[in-house]
C-alpha cells in the first residue's frame, strides 16, 4: 500500500502522504525531503 502518491486531477495537482502522524517523524531528513518535493510539485502550475 503506497504511503505517498501524487496525481493530476484536471488542472489540479494532488500530493498525499500518510507519513508524519507524529511530529518526531519530521526529524528525519528523508521525511523532510519527501514532503518538500511533494509540496513543490503540487504548487507548480501547468
Amino acid at each position: 500500500m503506497p504511503v505517498v502518491w501524487k496525481r493530476l486531477h484536471g488542472k489540479s495537482r494532488l500530493f498525499h502522504s500518510t507519513l508524519g502522524h507524529r511530529a518526531k517523524g519530521f526529524e528525519h531528513p528523508e521525511m523532510a525531503t519527501i514532503m518538500r518535493r511533494g509540496m513543490n510539485w503540487a504548487a507548480r502550475e501547468g
